[in-house]
């Protein structure tokens, strides 16, 4: 019994062992055939649907071109055309030029000059001849005062000697200082426009002692015609001022310098309209009216013949304007009623008449014709009475009289 179960398991344990190879004999050849035919369709191009081509529009090569932004025009120098503009170059005045050179040279070379009175209408050239001249030359050796800019006789003082003085200092406190000052460095005294300063001719006193004790040249500009008739006698002959003439510009004068200062701006004006510039401004012969007019027209875009007429009355109106505007009411007074009476006379008006219409006194009178004449819009001159006396008359600009008789100064608004 026995034998016939080991014999039974032995069979099954060889039926089991021949069966199982088999299986796994069959599994190998399924999985390589399985990997075959993966490996094939992996390694198989799938074809895909053709798309239909599409042709993409030609685009016709445009050549680009830079567009630059617009840029804001260089602007015009115009501070070529300002009274305070010192010109590198002086198309006329070479007379005087060299009559202020030779000053200076004799000062640095000799330590001794001539005082100089340059002397001429407003605008004809004075201030900036001489600044021309002066800024070839050290600017330590000027003291240089702008009679405009001044207050009065101590400021004047203080400038020229270099001095900071206190506010209960008095001018006579500061001669002192100032002499002492100039001794140790001695300087050319420039001062522009000196009859502009308040109480001048007190002024001219104090540089006279300045000049007895250091020998210092004195140099002025004045528009005033006058100015040595009104210096005290001692302090003429002392000072002895040498007179170098600003005649008034002609118009081709004028036309050089407005020229000239056009080529320095940049500005391109026609040669027409700069003659026409240059004979209004001849009128008076003055190269700042002329300035003044070129620059303004350049400003306005007013630079052909029929802008620069229209410019030119609109500024004598204002001219006029500004100067009645810095009248103090009794000067404003008395101009209108000398306005008035030479328009309907035309004739010279005593200067005491002045007085006796408008109920002033003498002195004040004199004060206020002074005042007048120095604003340059009336002349006065001495006559010889009948009875043998002198008395002063006045006579008015007659640009202004033919003025009022068109009716283009309202005489009464005045």
């Amino acid at each position: 019994m026995s034998k016939v179960l080991k014999s039974s398991k032995v069979v099954k344990s060889k039926v089991l062992k021949s069966k199982a190879p088999q299986s796994s004999k069959l599994k190998t050849k399924q999985s390589k055939v399985l990997k075959s035919k993966l490996s094939k369709l992996s390694s198989s191009k799938v074809s895909k649907p053709k798309e239909p081509k599409v042709e993409k529009p030609k685009v016709s090569k445009i050549t680009e071109t830079k567009v630059e932004k617009p840029q804001p025009a260089k602007p015009y120098d115009l501070s070529v055309f300002y009274e305070d503009f010192i010109p590198p170059r002086m198309v006329v005045r070479d007379k005087q030029i060299e009559q202020i050179k030779q000053a200076i040279d004799n000062f640095i070379k000799d330590g001794v000059a001539s005082n100089l009175q340059l002397q001429g209408v407003t605008g004809s050239g004075k201030t900036s001849t001489l600044m021309y001249v002066i800024k070839d030359y050290d600017p330590n050796l000027f003291a240089i005062v702008k009679g405009k800019q001044v207050k009065g006789v101590k400021e004047v003082l203080a400038q020229i000697a270099g001095l900071k003085p206190l506010a209960r200092q008095r001018a006579p406190d500061l001669m002192p200082d100032a002499i002492k000052a100039l001794k140790q460095k001695r300087r050319i005294i420039v001062i522009d426009d000196v009859t502009a300063i308040p109480s001048w001719l007190d002024l001219l006193g104090y540089l006279d002692g300045i000049y007895r004790a250091v020998q210092t040249p004195i140099f002025v500009t004045t528009n005033s015609f006058k100015f040595l008739e009104k210096l005290p006698d001692d302090v003429r002959h002392t000072l002895l001022f040498f007179r170098v003439d600003f005649p008034a510009y002609n118009a081709q004068d004028l036309y050089q310098i407005i020229k000239d200062r056009v080529e320095l701006a940049g500005v391109s004006i026609p040669d027409e309209t700069l003659k026409l510039i240059s004979a209004y401004s001849a009128q008076v012969g003055s190269a700042r009216d002329a300035l003044t007019m070129t620059r303004t027209a350049i400003q306005l875009g007013k630079t052909n013949p029929e802008g620069i007429q229209e410019l030119q009355r609109i500024m004598e109106e204002q001219t006029f304007l500004d100067y009645i505007s810095k009248l103090a009411p009794k000067e404003r007074q008395v101009f209108s009623y000398l306005l008035q009476r030479y328009v309907h006379e035309r004739k010279p008006i005593p200067v005491r008449d002045i007085s006796k219409d408008l109920h002033l006194s003498p002195s004040r009178t004199s004060q206020l014709v002074t005042g007048l004449e120095q604003y340059e819009v009336i002349q006065t001159r001495t006559e010889k009475g009948r009875e043998g006396g002198n008395f002063r008359v006045i006579e008015l600009d007659e640009s202004l009289v033919e003025k009022a008789q068109k009716g283009e100064i309202d005489i009464n608004s005045i």
